[in-house]
């Protein structure tokens, strides 16, 4: 059996060091190909003997020997179009059940490792924020429209990051301290999302964070970090971790702000109600 599987027939074994290392093992395997032990240690932020821990929990005699099994897996790493073949020969019913399984999952994993506190500084940043830029591109774009919409039904000043165009210089302008920004980004990561997350930050802008469970190496862009389980059965990420996380949120958002909430809502119906549309 390669690495990858071994990782994940001991998933349930790891210790929270070494879940952070299979963490970012799940996005970086060229490093732990590739980099001296010392070197990976200080990239996942944990010890050698935690490396060595996490090598032998998978069977392995220590971390060489990991090593040249994870340089065979790089060898053997299927492409975009290999994964789409990967889905073509499962079965419909088999597809449907594993789909489901992972996704349950996701949602488990994702739910376990949130903090209460990263949760309630995120509702006060965006309770008391001035703007409220919501950020997100290629497939993170779907979950910052929804982020956006549902937050917009509640609270004033919600932008939209849309980016159409490239037009997003003017989109984030008027960005100020007192700002927040959230944003979705999930390997592979684009390069423009990270620049404007670094220029907001660089603006005084506070930014929260929706990535992947590793939370290396953007985690420092955010000022608050939500890690969420990506993985899926098809040739993409998964996003139904972050949607439920998304959920959790405007509802939180609504009930720690409720007198805007109500106002912004008694207006969207004041407009709904002045015949523009048919109210069925």
């Amino acid at each position: 059996m390669l690495f990858y599987g071994r990782m994940h027939e001991h998933d349930a074994e790891f210790t929270h060091s070494q879940r952070q290392v299979a963490n970012y093992i799940e996005e970086h395997m060229e490093d732990i190909a590739f980099c001296t032990l010392d070197t990976l240690a200080v990239r996942i932020n944990v010890s050698t003997t935690t490396i060595i821990r996490f090598a032998r929990v998978l069977g392995y005699a220590g971390f060489s020997d990991m090593q040249n099994d994870v340089k065979l897996e790089i060898q053997n790493k299927a492409s975009l179009p290999e994964r789409l073949d990967r889905v073509m020969s499962s079965s419909g019913n088999d597809l449907l059940q594993n789909s489901f399984a992972m996704d349950m999952e996701n949602i488990r994993q994702t739910l376990a490792c949130q903090k209460s506190s990263d949760l309630e500084t995120c509702v006060e940043l965006v309770k008391n924020a001035g703007k409220i830029y919501v950020l997100g591109m290629r497939s993170s774009f779907s979950l910052a429209h929804y982020m956006a919409s549902r937050l917009g039904e509640i609270k004033k000043n919600v932008r939209f990051i849309q980016s159409t165009g490239m037009v997003y210089p003017e989109e984030i302008v008027g960005a100020e301290p007192g700002d927040v920004c959230i944003a979705y980004v999930f390997p592979r990561y684009s390069k423009t999302a990270v620049n404007i997350l670094a220029w907001m930050r660089s603006r005084g802008v506070k930014v929260v964070l929706f990535t992947s469970m590793n939370d290396l190496p953007i985690r420092h862009y955010g000022d608050v970090c939500f890690n969420c389980a990506i993985k899926s059965v098809a040739c993409k990420n998964s996003l139904t971790a972050p949607m439920c996380l998304t959920n959790y949120l405007v509802a939180e958002f609504s009930r720690s702000n409720y007198e805007e909430a109500h106002e912004v809502l008694s207006r969207t119906e004041e407009i709904l109600s002045a015949g523009f549309y048919l109210g069925i």
